[in-house]
């Protein structure tokens, strides 16, 4: 991966739209990245982080920490990187979420996040898990991987060289695609536990065959069938007892069948003489019922036949209901028209009175509007210089609000410089101890060490004989032997004072480079903050310059308070001149419209009275002639007629229907009598009491047998089913248990798990051989960086056996033959280190055959604490790699670096707020 152009906008101390043409800095060589501090040296190297994947280099800033302070609310906040990848060129821009400048009305709202990614084919990916997934698909490597192997920011040094096996084997399994060989551990291990659950499964499934054996309590194979179940005999016997119990069972169900046949056959013969006898009773029973209904049906038919002549003499007064309905109903459409006369006799009386109501009115209007009309021209001759009053206030107004904006601004930066000067006197003293406690440190390390370096020349002089070489020097003769000291540190004493000592020192050089930018920040702070005072204030005591500004704010808000509500004040009288404009020729024109209506009103009025004269004459006439008020009680009068006449003629047909049904039931009652007479011809009863009593008993009988029989049939069905199974699972458990055998044994060892020996697993055993080949590439430049003193190993044997191993780091030191950890080196000697490793890494990395293509690396400060041999010989390993096609970028504030690197990155501070960036080359 290189890039080809970065554009930040709003983005950290970039207040405004800043680009970097990396294509100026060529495809290989090194370049430098050097600036004031705070500048935004480091934030080139979030930006491109953040671009491809969302977040930055670092760990101690956050997303919501990108817009910049020095942004005006209508700037964007963007990064934009165009990069190229195997000849590709993908583009991806990324915003986070900030509050904006809203689009309509005042004030801010938020921009929410947002992403796009376009291919080389010009395709573009907008959904932010989609483009995640496809970078980590372009690059090869995640966010953590990238900043460790492409991308070392500030404090990450030490953490690519001291990583445990178990970070490196997840560093490692995405670079060099070792992930399958995991898939296979787990698979192993998965299917051991599969298959040793399948064997712990079956013996309980063969238990439980074993518990559902059933066996007749007075069987003699009862006692065997207990043995069984308490595991006291093994399978074989098992299945053959079973086997047993079943041929039993089997003789015992057809001796029970043979008694329920002859059962059977006993209650067919008494079933056949109790349906006789119940067949005589119905019939006797159905003809004395029968005899009673002819009975009654008699009677009822002489009532029915008196009801229906009663009836029938009724016809006469309905003939003469009809001839009544028929006369009443031949006037009804004379009220109609009596309804329509009187309805529009309403609607023009109706309709009079509202016309003399709108005379009346549309007078009162006219006088009305004349007021009116007189009255608004009178207030419009007042209101003619309200425009150019409003334009006076708002001037006045413009000139206070640019004032208010200059003080607002200076209030706020002498705040600031007061906040900053508090902050720098803090990291000042922090400084101190910070520095204190590192001096106290190396001393005692200079003391100790010098005793440890005393005992080892003691322990060497014991060794001295007389013409015998020294070791050292090679002399024969030996006239002055050191002295071993009493009280000497151990070697691991020392190793974990130096680094408690680089520690200290770390922390002293990070309180340092703070107070010195805080100083810097409160100089430039201090020195604009005097520039506006005397802008805005003239020559004041600084101490009197936050009261007095304060002061000079309250009386400026009041003032444009005061104009604003001036200008209010105006805008209504402005609006009011114009609404009267708007509303004179409207009441003019009014005043004409409503006296033209009043002659068509007064018209109306004499027409309606003349038509409602002729109504009332007609109404009179009609009334004299109608026998009823209206059509509605003529109407009335006709429906009950007409439901009299319907009904006498239901009362008739229905007196018919009731004679007619008695003659049917009883024609039907002395058909049924001749047929049961027929039935009880030549029979006799029968003592069903006592032939129940037998079949009840025999019913009995046969329940108890089929009883017998059911429970005799569930034991045979039940034992055969179990027989069979336990048959089946023997046979499946001897299969399983030899499979599982040789699979745990091959989990075991591809996840590292067996006992007693070091915890590597197959994909860490794989993941090694890579390992062994990165450290050699790295030893190729550590050499050089440390004078030929150190070579990194990996560390052969694990310290314990608990967790997983391989991939730790031990370090050669040549000059006195120990081995040892890295962890153990000093500051400078764990840099160079660490600088060797990521480098080696870089190269297998693109070596590897389909691997991963990184043509540029990034470098974040570090180089500080190396003194000027060591920083040379960096300077020459890292050109080495450089002059390669590969592009090493530098932070650092190194003043040899910047007399030595040609191309560079010089990135300043705005005294306005903000920071710029050049490129030279």
């Amino acid at each position: 991966m290189r890039p080809i152009k970065l554009t930040v906008s709003a983005f950290g101390p970039y207040a405004g739209k800043t680009e970097f043409d990396f294509d100026k800095l060529g495809t290989g060589g090194l370049y430098l990245i050097t600036g004031d501090t705070g500048a935004g040296k480091t934030t080139i190297f979030d930006a491109i982080t953040y671009a491809l994947y969302g977040d930055p280099s670092g760990n101690n800033r956050e997303v919501s920490m990108f817009r910049s302070k020095y942004a005006s609310d209508e700037t964007p906040t963007f990064v934009k990187l165009i990069f190229n990848y195997k000849g590709k060129e993908y583009t991806i821009k990324r915003n986070p979420e900030y509050e904006r400048a809203a689009q309509r009305g005042s004030g801010l709202t938020k921009q929410t996040a947002a992403v796009e990614l376009i291919l080389p084919d010009g395709k573009p990916i907008t959904k932010t898990r989609e483009v995640d997934k496809e970078i980590n698909n372009i690059i090869g490597i995640n966010r953590d991987q990238f900043c460790q192997i492409a991308m070392i920011a500030q404090g990450d040094f030490l953490k690519l060289l001291i990583s445990p096996t178990k970070d490196r084997i997840e560093i490692f399994r995405h670079i060099f695609k070792t992930k399958l060989y995991s898939d296979l551990q787990s698979r192993l291990k998965l299917e051991a536990a599969s298959l040793d659950n399948s064997c712990s499964k079956i013996k309980q499934s063969i238990s439980q065959y074993i518990s559902g054996i059933s066996c007749d309590e007075s069987s003699l194979l009862s006692t065997e069938v207990t043995k069984v179940k308490n595991s006291e005999l093994p399978i074989d016997e098992c299945i053959e007892l079973i086997e047993k119990l079943i041929s039993e069972d089997t003789a015992a169900e057809e001796k029970a069948s043979d008694s329920i046949s002859e059962i059977e056959k006993q209650l067919d013969v008494l079933k056949i003489n109790i349906e006789r006898g119940e067949n005589y009773l119905k019939a006797k029973s159905a003809f004395e019922q029968n005899e009673i209904k002819i009975s009654r049906f008699t009677e009822d038919k002489l009532s029915l036949t008196k009801a229906l002549e009663e009836e029938q003499k009724k016809i006469s007064l309905q003939e003469k209901l009809t001839k009544d309905s028929a006369t009443i109903e031949s006037q009804l459409p004379e009220y109609d028209e009596l309804s329509k006369k009187e309805s529009a006799f309403k609607n023009n009386a109706a309709n009079i009175e509202k016309n003399n109501a709108q005379l009346i009115k549309t007078r009162k209007d006219i006088e009305d509007l004349k007021a009116e009309i007189e009255r608004l021209s009178e207030e419009s001759k007042t209101l003619q210089k309200s425009g150019e009053q409003k334009i006076l206030f708002e001037n006045q107004k413009s000139v206070y609000k640019d004032s208010l904006s200059k003080l607002n601004t200076l209030l706020k930066s002498m705040e600031s410089l007061i906040q900053i000067a508090a902050e720098y006197k803090e990291a000042t003293v922090i400084y101190e101890k910070k520095k204190a406690a590192a001096n106290e440190l190396d001393l005692s390390f200079k003391v100790k060490n010098n005793l440890y370096l005393d005992a080892q020349a003691g322990l060497l002089a014991e060794t001295l004989v007389d013409n015998m070489p020294c070791p050292v020097c090679g002399s024969l003769s030996h006239p002055q032997k050191a002295v071993k000291p009493t009280d000497v540190p151990k070697k691991d004493e020392l190793d974990a004072l130096q680094s408690k000592l680089s520690k200290a020192n770390a922390e002293a050089t990070d309180a340092s480079l703070r107070a010195g930018n805080l100083r810097g920040i409160k100089k430039e702070k201090t020195d604009a903050t005097v520039s506006s005072i005397k802008e805005l204030l003239g020559d004041i005591d600084m101490n009197n310059a936050t009261d007095i500004t304060r002061s000079k704010i309250a009386e400026l808000e009041s003032n444009i308070k005061v104009l604003d509500q001036n200008i209010r004040a105006e805008e209504k009288n402005i609006a009011r001149k114009e609404a009267i404009e708007v509303r004179l020729p409207q009441s003019r024109s009014k005043v004409e419209e409503l006296q033209s209506s009043i002659t068509a009103i007064s018209n109306t009025i004499s027409t309606l009275t003349s038509e409602n004269n002729s109504l009332n004459a007609r109404i009179i006439d009609l009334k004299s002639k109608l026998p009823f008020a209206s059509k509605l009680e003529a109407t009335r009068e006709i429906q009950k007629h007409q439901e009299m006449i319907l009904k006498i003629k239901k009362d008739i047909e229905l007196a018919t229907k009731r004679l007619n049904e008695c003659n049917e039931n009883l024609a039907s009652a002395n058909a049924t009598k001749t047929e049961l007479s027929k039935q009880m011809e030549n029979k006799q009863e029968i003592d069903l009491e006592a032939e129940n009593r037998k079949l009840n008993e025999l019913t009995i009988n046969k329940i108890q047998l089929n009883k017998n029989k059911e429970n005799i049939h569930s034991r045979i069905v039940n034992n055969q089913s179990n027989h069979d199974n336990i048959k089946l699972k023997s046979s499946e458990l001897i299969d399983i248990e030899k499979k599982y055998t040789w699979v745990k044994a091959l989990s075991d060892t591809a996840n590292g798990s067996i006992t007693g020996k070091d915890k590597i697993m197959l994909e860490t055993y794989i993941q090694m051989h890579y390992f062994d080949r990165i450290i050699s590439r790295a030893n190729s430049r550590l050499m050089i960086m440390t004078d030929g003193q150190y070579d990194l190993i990996r560390r052969e044997e694990s310290l314990s056996k608990v967790g997983q191993s391989g991939l730790d780091l031990d370090v050669i030191d040549h000059y006195n033959g120990t081995t040892r950890s890295v962890k153990s080196l000093s500051g400078g000697e764990s840099f160079k280190a660490s600088l060797a490793l990521a480098l080696g890494l870089s190269d297998e990395i693109q070596s590897s055959a389909g691997g991963i293509q990184l043509d540029t690396m990034f470098i974040d400060e570090g180089f500080g604490s190396l003194d000027e041999d060591s920083l040379s010989q960096a300077m020459n390993a890292l050109a080495s790699l450089a002059s390669s096609n590969k592009l090493i970028g530098i932070i650092s504030h190194v003043g040899e670096f910047k007399q030595k690197i040609d191309k560079q990155i010089v990135v300043k501070k705005d005294k306005t707020g903000g920071s710029r960036a050049e490129i030279i080359v």
